[in-house]
């Protein structure tokens, strides 16, 4: 029996695509535990060692839900066009960094804006970015409240 695919667990075909251009086929075993559950809708919990692939366990499901201006007319519809969709907290500047590279690329075909928001930067760059519209914001908590 082959292993499975990020596609049979129904991922949508350009996060597939962005994630086999970075030669990302097959899930790790956190990733296939939590893609079901996370992807019908379900609140996840998750626990693994560094490296494991727990990023786009949760990532993948966040991605595939959030609405892109390459959507067209369900892009326009929505109540906020270009107001995040979705939010991922990490407790440093360096993991936000990481989770944001990740989603990014996952993100990169479904034409995903992803800001990452830290201290140690100016605000209004970040603030710039959030008025010209994104899809997720990854942040640390005391930038996150600062905004």
């Amino acid at each position: 029996m082959s292993e499975q695919t990020f596609a049979d667990f129904g991922v949508h075909d350009d996060i597939v695509a962005a994630l086999a251009a970075h030669e990302i086929i097959t899930p790790f075993p956190i990733q296939a535990m939590t893609l079901p559950v996370a992807l019908s809708g379900h609140d996840i919990i998750g626990q693994a060692k560094t490296g494991t692939g727990k990023t786009l366990g949760f990532g993948i499901p966040m991605l595939q839900r959030v609405v892109t201006p390459k959507d067209g007319a369900a892009y326009d519809a929505l109540p906020a066009p270009g107001k995040p969709q979705a939010l991922a907290v990490a407790p440093t500047r360096e993991l936000a960094v990481q989770v944001a590279k990740d989603l990014e690329r996952a993100g990169a075909q479904r034409g995903v804006r992803v800001l990452t928001v830290y201290g140690g930067r100016a605000y209004e760059p970040q603030v710039e970015a959030l008025q010209k519209g994104i899809e997720v914001v990854v942040g640390t908590p005391g930038r996150l409240i600062d905004l």
